[in-house]
């Protein structure tokens, strides 16, 4: 199973952010070790790992696999299809190559146009249909080179991912963890929808007792990856009461929206723990959000609102906004703007709207002729350029020029994270932890001349470790 980078340049890798350990995969490969009597699996994470093309395909020369599962999100295309094609023109072995994940899942057609260097793909949650997948070829039976993956109704069934299959050391401390699978809701860039919309949780007591067993190596710093942790409130706080029950103090981080939390539940989630909530807002205006984002029906009355319970009961708050959204005008930028730097919002994520596939925004640039299955394509072997950053279409509304979004972005930016009272915050935060010095620096020099986190993919490239 392989986690592949952004992009390989001259044989190297590249990555944005590997510090997050490859859950989808290493869900996988457990699955394979719990239900199948034939098959074994291991794992890499290219960027996390530094590895050069040479490097990968000698290491999977070295275990001799029946076959490699490649999954890869849109933007990671680049490094998934050199990396295949690379393991196809020099592997000893010959295995079969799977493809799964996001962008697949929600471009299936994709598989056709890459079969030279692809044998078969799968779409969705792979899980039940990979392992019945190799199963049927190791049988020498004929299986569909395109097959969707299946739901898997009880997540209790499913062993926690093995962290023994990586070098845990190469991730940040925090644990990344799930609760739950799927989100129901419908925003126009999200491409979510195809891999998953049927919301599952697994059981408290099977959460509880995978924290248990991992409190030792993180001293219970969790971050939670779900969609939207608190779609089924009930189910938070069954969390929330069996956390306090258990005697365990751990701090943790999650992601959800405005409209689902009130002040009853933060204060659960903080009693157990919560440090931090990620919002997704998208936009300071109104008529952005509900008309054109879909993004639900609440005010900035009450985001302000939620902003302040979370303020009051010292849980940071990271909002994620956008800009550039098909018909938004220059007064409702400087909505968002005044949203930004007028709240107390602790961290900020400033993106430009990004058209990928399977969401409704892939449709409205497809018209528009910002992008297509033939820009993808050429995306994916450089066609446009080498790497990520630049290259991959954006989305800009039809009022506003390109230029003017990016440099207000940038000087929003700046205005936000070079406010006295966040450098004062951050350097105290810094030198109580000092782990987080070198990227903070990192990001401090970005901001001051790119107008944008070291982490952005807009500008620039970072490079793998090796």
């Amino acid at each position: 199973m392989i986690n592949p980078p952004l992009y390989f340049s001259e044989g190297f890798p590249y990555s944005l952010d590997s510090s997050v350990p490859p859950l989808g995969i290493l869900y996988l490969a457990v699955y394979i070790h719990k239900y199948s009597v034939d098959f074994k699996a291991s794992v890499m994470d290219v960027a996390a790992q530094g590895l050069c093309l040479k490097e990968v395909s000698e290491k999977v020369d070295e275990v001799m696999p029946f076959a490699v599962g490649i999954s890869a999100m849109t933007s990671q295309l680049q490094g998934c299809v050199e990396l295949a094609s690379y393991l196809k023109k020099t592997s000893k072995v010959k295995p079969y190559i799977f493809l799964g994940g996001p962008h697949i899942s929600a471009d299936p057609d994709f598989l056709r146009r890459f079969g030279d260097i692809f044998d078969f793909a799968i779409t969705g949650e792979a899980e039940k249909a990979f392992l019945k997948s190799l199963e049927s070829l190791l049988a020498k039976k004929n299986i569909p080179r395109v097959q969707a993956g299946s739901f898997l109704e009880d997540l209790d069934s499913v062993p926690f991912p093995d962290r023994g299959l990586i070098d845990r050391s190469k991730y940040a401390k925090h644990e990344s963890l799930i609760y739950s699978r799927g989100c129901p809701y419908d925003c126009y860039y999200c491409s979510r929808p195809s891999i998953s919309n049927k919301v599952r949780y697994r059981s408290a007591g099977n959460l509880i007792e995978e924290i248990r067993y991992l409190f030792n190596g993180t001293q219970g710093r969790i971050d939670f990856q779900d969609d939207t942790f608190t779609i089924d409130k009930n189910k938070v706080i069954d969390f929330c009461r069996a956390i306090k029950q258990s005697r365990m103090k751990i701090e943790w981080r999650c992601n959800t929206r405005i409209d689902l939390v009130d002040e009853q539940l933060l204060l659960s989630m903080k009693d157990a723990g919560c440090s931090l909530i990620h919002f997704g807002i998208e936009s300071g205006n109104e008529r952005v959000r509900e008309e054109i984002i879909n993004k639900g029906i609440f005010s900035n009355k009450q985001i302000q609102a939620v902003f302040g319970i979370c303020k009051k009961l010292r849980i940071k708050v990271a909002a994620y906004f956008m800009i550039g959204h098909p018909q938004e005008t220059i007064e409702e930028l400087n909505d968002t703007k005044r949203m930004i730097l007028d709240s107390s919002i602790d961290l900020v994520g400033l993106s430009i709207p990004t058209p990928f596939p399977g969401s409704r925004l892939y449709e409205i640039a497809k018209q528009r002729g910002i992008i297509n299955e033939a820009i993808i394509d050429k995306f994916a072997r450089k066609e446009l350029g080498e790497g990520y950053s630049g290259n991959y279409p954006v989305y800009v509304s039809e009022g506003l020029d390109k230029d003017f979004v990016f440099s207000f972005m940038r000087s929003l930016n700046r205005r936000f994270y070079f406010r006295p009272v966040f450098f004062i915050k951050r350097i105290w935060e810094d030198i109580v932890c000092l782990r987080r010095l070198k990227q903070d620096i990192r990001d401090f020099f970005s901001l001051m001349f790119r107008g944008m986190s070291s982490r952005k993919p807009y500008l620039t490239k970072s490079r793998g470790s090796k």
